[in-house]
């Protein structure tokens, strides 16, 4: 990666951390410039409450759906069974980035007693994870722990370098900006671009799915999964979506009570709208409902997104993050250390590039569907 991409991607990360909005909600962004920042093939974000306990997370990694509920009920915080640890054990001792190699020592395993290990066989395997490099989220960078980033490479894949370990470590402070917000707030919502499919029959038994659908499905119906979660309903649609899926059945029934077959959710993790169908090529008589489900973020998170998707400078976008979320000229000037009139000329030039004349048409061009190249 080059030293500007490279740069790009931190900015970004630090911006993102800064904005305010719920760590559940804009960690999968943090996660996808990571990705840009440090290559990896699957991340792992733990979140910490007040008592320095599991209190949700996230991952990117699609087979998480099905090794989640096993690696948190048969693995998670239990010694001699967890690589490194057990992670309660990490949360009181470990300070800054621990990798693979750390984590074997800590159980004083060599890699071929891993490799035939319950853990690496059916939490890594499936997952088809093996390097990675931990770091423990720390304010004051030793002080109480509020979470941790994992970031994973595959077995065929290099190591992790240590310049690699640096480069994570040096965002701690920005992590932890990141992790502090919790919960879901009440302000606007935007299409966040992502969308997926889970199918049914007419009675709402779930069939099918695409991993994205089946990923919004899990962040919708289990907005906060500990190793106190029940699992026992892991894997089915919650009582909303079996009901859209009877409404329609009842909408082709002619019943003229029938509701729509909607249902909108809000939750920290943002809002999901879900619409039930007849399977294309299906109908009623095949008894398969395909459920659209797609997913809005917090406006300020999806107006940064946007920038970082154009090709603007470091500094140009960093002005025109500040101008879509509405701060004014001289807030911007004393944000990033520039005279008033710099701003000023920064964001006449954003506009000439965007070809918009305003804040108002800035925003509805970063918003609009296809309109970032």
């Amino acid at each position: 990666m080059g030293r500007s991409t490279a740069a790009r991607a931190a900015t970004r990360i630090k911006q993102l951390c800064c904005l305010g909005v719920g760590r559940e909600a804009v960690m999968p962004a943090i996660f996808d410039e990571l990705n840009r920042l440090l290559p990896s093939v699957s991340m792992l974000a733990f979140f910490l409450d007040g008592k320095q306990k599991l209190a949700g997370g996230y991952t990117n990694n699609p087979e998480a759906a099905t090794t989640g509920p096993l690696y948190l009920s048969e693995f998670h915080g239990r010694r001699g069974r967890e690589l490194g640890g057990a992670f309660p054990d990490n949360v009181r001792t470990q300070i800054g980035v621990q990798d693979y190699a750390d984590a074997l020592g800590a159980i004083d395993v060599d890699q071929p007693t891993f490799d035939r290990s319950d853990f690496y066989n059916l939490i890594y395997r499936p997952q088809r994870i093996y390097w990675f490099t931990r770091l423990l989220v720390r304010e004051g960078g030793n002080g109480r722990a509020v979470g941790s980033l994992t970031l994973y490479r595959g077995l065929k894949e290099r190591p992790w370098l240590e310049a690699e370990r640096r480069r994570l470590a040096s965002l701690e402070p920005f992590f932890v900006q990141a992790l502090a917000h919790t919960g879901e707030s009440g302000e606007p919502l935007a299409d966040s671009g992502r969308s997926g499919v889970v199918v049914a029959d007419a009675t709402g038994k779930l069939v099918s799915w695409s991993l994205e659908g089946r990923r919004l499905l899990d962040l919708a119906t289990h907005p906060v999964v500990t190793d106190q979660t029940d699992f026992s309903r892991w894997g089915t649609l919650p009582p909303p979506l079996v009901r859209i899926c009877r409404n329609l059945v009842r909408v082709f029934g002619d019943d003229p009570s029938a509701p729509a077959p909607v249902h909108y959710h809000r939750n920290p993790w943002g809002g999901f709208l879900f619409r039930a169908e007849w399977l294309k090529g299906a109908g009623p008589a095949m008894d398969r409902i395909s459920i659209a489900v797609t997913h809005r973020e917090p406006l300020r998170l999806a107006l940064t997104r946007r920038v970082g998707d154009l090709n603007l400078s470091r500094r140009q976008s960093e002005v025109c993050v500040l101008l879509a979320n509405g701060a004014s000229n001289e807030a911007i000037g004393e944000r990033l250390g520039i005279s008033r009139h710099t701003a000023i000329a920064h964001g006449r030039w954003i506009y000439d590039k965007l070809d918009v004349h305003n804040r108002a048409e800035l925003v509805n061009r970063l918003l609009a569907p296809g309109a970032i190249h």
